[in-house]
């Protein structure tokens, strides 16, 4: 799924939530707005109103008559001053949370206004919020005497801010304090700057004296999931799991390569990263996975340029076992955006013939760069997986992967604003998109043929469910039990239906496999 450390890297993004992949991600280079809603009206918190804000004064010049007319214009009026960490993460959860944008977006647009310095912590503090949002804002609303204005939301978000930085920095409660209360000066809130104060103080104080903000916090507060996925994944799974794979949801992914070659290939590289004083352990069930102690910028990584190595989360790397491989065989690397498998396809079997299809042109470019950067070719087709009579020749595949567009509930670790932008009402349509992808490529597939049918999610209906369902309207499929060290059989009676795996705190993400053969 693109590039797992963006909140350390500040590198470039902008990837589908929907889509289980682990390469590097471009961010949109579109300037950002500013984000400071509800400065007007009455002050809701005059109790708790700080000094007031000086206003930035100065006559706008009209008259610029520059000597050269191929110059640019002067202007009289200095550039605004950058902000603070703290008040960019505020307006970055605010894109986020009230106005529905992806944390991608948003966050391409916010590191525009950042200093260099700071966009690194402005990623990071922004990932996390988000990765604890419910737990801070169960803890937000205890502090709070009554709820702060919809209009004055950046404010309710600043607090998420602080507490999230009094929660989890390593300096000093009160500096953190101090710099989220300048950032709502920064925002345009100084009426805010008492009500901040005396709210973080107080969580301050709470730390301190061991108290556990969180002890009478329902239990999806505790997971921090919003309710309704809590309560989907508690049908699926049961209480206690649950309970763990919302902590692995909110904890820090690691950074996962995958290298390419054999067993003996990846300890060469572990070899050339220890010569390098790069820190990092094989992963325990893919033979091609390398877990780095410490993400690090991908122009750093030996041999990354070459395309011998490449991001990619240890789960994802185990669909080329999968697929069973061999040199000449047709395959079909369906919704394949963007281009992780597809490489790792190519380079585990380069004599095999692959095409990959993608319904979106730019992230098709992304399949393209990481082919180039591999030195590796196959068949690029702009088109819906759904509705091949749009663009297949006619001839049928030995192998086709069908890693589809899902909930992504199983990698929200790497893409927190999942749980703020998904609704329960998004899984029906969903759901009925993967059935229909699955009965489309299944007339692409030969007799004796293989398919395997991937997704990034933990939930049964996208997963076991919706396989069952797809093996009663084919009596021509089965599902081939698979005889493998991860994750957890799925069946129903004696009909295998894959294998659930859940996110592992420093190790891999949430996936699910099954191996579908045809008669």
């Amino acid at each position: 799924m693109a590039d797992p450390y963006p909140e350390n890297l500040a590198m470039r993004s902008s990837v589908s939530t929907s889509k289980s992949s682990n390469e590097t991600r471009e961010h949109g280079n579109r300037k950002a707005t500013g984000s400071s809603s509800g400065a007007g009206g009455g002050d809701p918190w005059a109790k708790h109103r700080g000094r007031p804000g000086h206003a930035q004064g100065g006559k706008r010049s009209s008259e610029h008559a520059p000597a050269d007319p191929d110059r640019p214009a002067r202007s009289d009026r200095p550039a605004p001053p950058r902000q603070s960490p703290e008040a960019l993460v505020a307006q970055l959860l605010l894109q986020v949370v009230t106005q529905g944008q992806s944390l991608d977006v948003a966050l391409g647009r916010i590191l525009q206004q950042a200093q260099p310095t700071h966009r690194g912590l402005v990623q990071a503090m922004g990932y996390e919020v988000l990765r604890h949002y419910e737990a801070l804002a169960f803890w937000r609303d205890q502090l709070l005497e009554r709820p702060i204005p919809a209009k004055s939301a950046v404010i309710a978000l600043l607090i998420l801010v602080g507490l999230e930085r009094i929660r989890g920095a390593r300096r000093e409660a009160s500096r953190s304090v101090n710099a989220t209360v300048q950032a709502a000066r920064e925002l345009g809130h100084p009426w805010a700057t008492g009500l901040l104060n005396a709210v973080l103080r107080r969580a301050a104080r709470q730390m301190e004296e061991g108290t556990d903000p969180l002890a009478e916090a329902p239990p999806a507060i505790q997971a921090r999931l919003p309710d309704w996925l809590f309560g989907v994944l508690q049908k699926d799974w049961g209480a206690d799991q649950t309970a763990e794979l919302g902590a692995a949801l909110a904890s820090h992914p690691p950074m996962t390569l995958r290298v390419a070659g054999t067993e003996a290939d990846r300890q060469s590289y572990l070899d050339t990263l220890l010569a390098a004083e790069i820190a990092a352990s094989p992963t325990p069930f893919s033979a091609r996975g390398v877990n780095l102690l410490n993400p690090m910028d991908v122009d750093r990584l030996p041999m990354f340029a070459e395309g011998r190595v490449s991001v990619q989360d240890e789960a994802a790397q185990w669909v080329v076992d999968l697929l069973d491989l061999g040199p000449g065989q047709q395959i079909l690397d369906a919704c394949s955006a963007p281009g992780g498998k597809t490489l790792a396809i190519l380079q585990h079997e380069s004599a095999a013939e692959v095409t990959a299809v993608d319904i979106d042109v730019l992230r098709m470019a992304r399949v393209q760069e990481n082919l180039e950067r591999g030195k590796a070719v196959a068949r690029l087709i702009v088109g819906d997986a759904g509705v091949p009579g749009d663009w297949w020749d006619g001839a049928l595949f030995d192998r086709i992967l069908t890693d589809v567009p899902c909930s992504a509930t199983g990698v929200i670790r790497r893409h927190p604003d999942i749980k703020r932008l998904r609704r329960p009402e998004d899984l029906l349509a969903l759901c009925a998109r993967q059935a229909s992808i699955l009965d489309a490529l299944w007339l692409l597939l030969r007799p004796g043929g293989r398919m395997v049918y991937a997704t990034c999610s933990i939930l049964k209906r996208e997963n076991a469910a919706q396989i069952a369902s797809f093996l009663a309207r084919h009596p021509d499929a089965s599902s081939r039990p698979l005889d493998v060290a991860w994750g957890i059989e799925q069946d129903e009676g004696v009909t295998p239906l894959g294998r659930q795996v859940f996110p592992q705190r420093e190790g891999h993400d949430g996936f699910y496999y099954a191996v579908l053969e045809k008669a």
